[in-house]
């Protein structure tokens, strides 16, 4: 990959991760207090889960960006 290719990645996931968290956002305005469907804390897990993927993704790009820049 090339530098403009990991910055452009690393960018893609950052604005995943801000869309998966507005969304775990709303869902949870929307359930938060009190008793909510099974499936909220369900997709709550799911998105969580895929934003440390994301988030490891990332520090694993910029190590690679910090290499090709030396």
């Amino acid at each position: 990959m090339t530098i403009e290719e990991i910055k452009r990645e690393v960018s893609d996931l950052e604005a995943f991760l801000r869309h998966t968290q507005d969304g775990i956002d709303s869902v949870l305005a929307r359930y938060g207090d009190g008793v909510r469907p099974s499936w909220v804390s369900a997709e709550i897990g799911s998105d969580m889960m895929q934003m440390r993927q994301a988030r490891n993704q990332i520090q694993k790009l910029k190590e690679r960006l910090k290499e090709k820049s030396q």
